[in-house]
């Protein structure tokens, strides 16, 4: 299937500017909605990696948005600055963090070739918390799916029930986050999430980037099986819950 793209604008409560890359079927309309499907990216900022996957997602049928969390034109030049950003961030998790991730998801429902019944999220490393975060919060999402995202509970998080879905990609060599599936299983179990926790053998942190080389950073590498694999359990998942 063929798909249409756009860059798409918004802003949140403080007015602060972001952009993302909209991607979406040929036929998509306000008569004729579809799924819609939340993007939202690595330490790296909204980049091609995160636009060629709302490129594929619409290939399949959905409204696809890859987001920006960092604001427009505010990626940094260097992996360090970015890492800086991200940071920053994750230490603003339930405050700045919280506001642009729910200011993402507002605008994207609002868009009239989505179908705001069949709302899902997906995320890489820094996205998957995310996404995480998202199911924690309550937002009105069907199922969301993280890829070698950090699992730390919200600081101060009651664990009230989770009604979102919820599915893990997790690299079985990836040693900071192996320390937090013990809490993150807890957590799950006392929320009583539907969850699916997957484990990829000899896969790194940052397993389904092919460029991850690039990135330069001990335990992180592309592992080819464990991305093809956990992309096609991704597209059953996304398929059940929008059924």
């Amino acid at each position: 299937m063929v798909f249409k793209s756009e860059p798409f604008e918004y802003k949140d409560s403080n007015g602060d500017v972001f952009e993302g890359y909209l991607a979406y079927p040929p036929d998509a309309s306000a008569s004729k909605k579809y799924p819609g499907v939340v993007v939202y990216h690595a330490f790296g900022g909204c980049t091609e990696f995160e636009k060629e996957k709302a490129q594929e997602l619409a290939k399949l049928g959905y409204v696809a948005l890859a987001a920006d969390v960092y604001g427009k034109e505010k990626i940094g030049q260097t992996k360090e600055e970015n890492f800086a950003i991200c940071k920053a961030l994750i230490g603003e998790r339930e405050t700045t963090l919280k506001r642009r991730t729910l200011a993402t998801l507002d605008a994207f429902s609002k868009d009239p070739r989505v179908n705001t019944d069949k709302l899902g999220a997906t995320g890489y490393c820094f996205g998957g918390l995310i996404c995480l975060d998202l199911a924690r919060y309550g937002a009105p999402l069907k199922g969301v799916v993280s890829f070698h995202g950090t699992l730390l509970p919200l600081p101060n998080a009651e664990h009230t029930p989770i009604s979102t879905a919820i599915q893990v990609h997790h690299g079985d060599l990836d040693q900071r986050i192996n320390e937090q599936i013990p809490a993150f299983l807890d957590e799950m179990r006392a929320r009583k999430a539907d969850w699916h926790f997957t484990t990829y053998s000899d896969a790194e942190h940052g397993f389904t980037e092919p460029k991850a080389h690039l990135i330069d950073h001990p335990g992180v590498s592309y592992n080819a099986k464990a991305d093809k694999r956990s992309w096609a359990a991704m597209v059953n998942f996304f398929a059940e819950i929008f059924a």
